[in-house]
């Protein structure tokens, strides 16, 4: 019999959305005072900024990204897609709004139209775009926040982890979604974690201490798609499956510290998670033999729950004397996990990115960023082991999948932005042999354009 939600969680739910924000204090203090990029390629701009930034008991937003990328060489099939998010952001100011002091509330619906190219063109791990999902309308963050004095605030509700955890400033630049949600986690969890497409009931405390110090600790339901098998994608099209609570909780808390000044030389993050869910051995069984070995009862090994450990360092690397807002930033962000219940055991990204390039473009961003997650040692073992128990000819084993990604962010108008990007995609699916059996899937070469727009 699984773990269960304890009921009273299930029924005080309700009743404490009505206790509870603000937009988190680490939020201002996140933004560098160089321009950032216009339109975010990540997420962390659903956040609920809105509230406190617009005048208006009530904002409504209307959003468009659009993704037209084709793959032009490599991967499973050369080829182009396009893929679309309409979605309508609505922040509440609860205080103007019913004279409840210090609360915000937050909804955000998406409209996912296309097909992704990862999943349809390139077969790789770290998906090309961050807007990649299975075409639906869905329901993805709802909740309210409550400020709690100066220095915290409580946010309860269905929300992401993706939004506020694990991210780097400047890596928001890309459009790659591993330079969001990390790749590592977005694999290793259940249903890849409270990250977009699939937000998850939980509660998250901000707490400020000082201008320079900011913690965060977060609880989520541990399967953000809810019982059931399958696609988690497909299990919860529309975003409310989850709101059953399915899997044991999930709980995530990262210490942020910045430099001195409006503009940070050095920006670190240092954090973890813990899952609470049985996690399957990617190579032994419950007798401690492979799996692949002859015998084996093909029953993993149940490991009782499962961790990450990451660190995250953003770092002002220079600022013209000469040109308003021209800058360059640089990124380090990597995470580990134990290699015999994960299959990205260890994760390093990295990067740059140039504000104001040309003078006469001071809102422009162009950046070039470098992702590499490792495939688990145990899961090479076991196609080693498979292989020579088959005696058939050597395949290639699994070992690492990377990527490069060359991003050029252009302001057309003040609310609208066009990404033209390339990325070079190094072992998709990690290396492992293609479905043929033949090889390798090929490296890929990725072209894209962003389209993105708020009204």
């Amino acid at each position: 019999m699984g773990w269960r939600w304890p009921g009273g969680w299930r029924r005080a739910l309700p009743g404490v959305l009505g206790l509870v924000a603000l937009p988190s204090p680490a939020i201002a203090q996140d933004m560098p005072a160089t321009p950032t990029p216009l339109m975010n390629a990540q997420h962390r701009d659903e956040n609920g900024k809105a509230a406190g930034t617009r005048a208006g008991a009530v904002k409504l937003t209307p959003t468009y990204i659009g993704d037209l990328a084709g793959d032009a060489r490599g991967g499973m099939r050369t080829g182009v897609t396009y893929m679309a998010r309409i979605g309508l952001i609505g922040d509440a100011d609860l205080d103007s709004l019913i004279g409840w002091h210090g609360a915000t509330a937050h909804i955000s619906v998406h409209g996912i139209f296309g097909e992704g190219l990862s999943q349809h063109r390139v077969g790789n791990l770290l998906t090309v775009s961050g807007i990649e999902a299975e075409p639906a309308f869905r329901l993805f963050n709802l909740w309210i926040e409550q400020k709690i004095g100066s220095k915290a605030s409580l946010r309860v509700g269905q929300f992401t982890a993706g939004q506020e955890f694990a991210i780097s400033n400047t890596a928001n630049l890309f459009v790659n979604s591993t330079f969001g949600w990390p790749a590592s986690f977005a694999t290793d969890l259940p249903s890849g974690g409270p990250a977009y497409p699939l937000a998850a009931p939980g509660a998250r405390l901000a707490i400020a201490p000082d201008a320079r110090t900011t913690l965060r600790l977060a609880i989520f339901a541990g399967d953000p798609a809810g019982p059931g098998g399958g696609d988690p994608q497909r299990r919860d099209l529309h975003g409310l499956n989850g709101l059953r609570f399915a899997g044991r909780p999930f709980l995530i808390g990262e210490v942020e510290r910045s430099s001195p000044g409006d503009d940070p030389a050095l920006t670190v993050r240092a954090g973890g998670w813990l899952h609470l869910n049985d996690f399957a051995d990617l190579a032994r069984d419950d007798e401690g033999q492979s799996l692949a070995a002859p015998g084996s009862s093909g029953q993993p090994l149940q490991h009782r729950g499962n961790v990450g450990l990451y660190g995250i360092a953003d770092m002002r690397l220079w600022r013209s004397a000469g040109v308003a807002g021209r800058g360059v930033r640089g990124f380090v962000r990597g995470s580990f996990s134990p290699s015999d219940r994960n299959m990205i055991d260890l994760y390093l990204d990295g990067g740059v990115a140039m504000t104001a390039p040309l003078r006469s473009r001071p809102n422009d961003v162009v950046g070039i960023g470098v992702a590499v997650a490792r495939i688990s040692p145990r899961l090479r073992d076991l196609a080693r082991t498979q292989i020579a128990a088959g005696g058939g000819a050597p395949l290639p084993l699994p070992d690492v999948e990377g990527v490069v990604e060359l991003s050029y962010q252009a302001q057309i108008r003040a609310n609208i932005s066009v990404q033209p990007n390339v990325q070079y995609v190094a072992h998709p699916g990690g290396g492992a042999a293609a479905a043929s059996g033949m090889g390798r899937v090929p490296d890929a070469v990725v072209i894209g354009v962003r389209t993105a727009a708020r009204f």
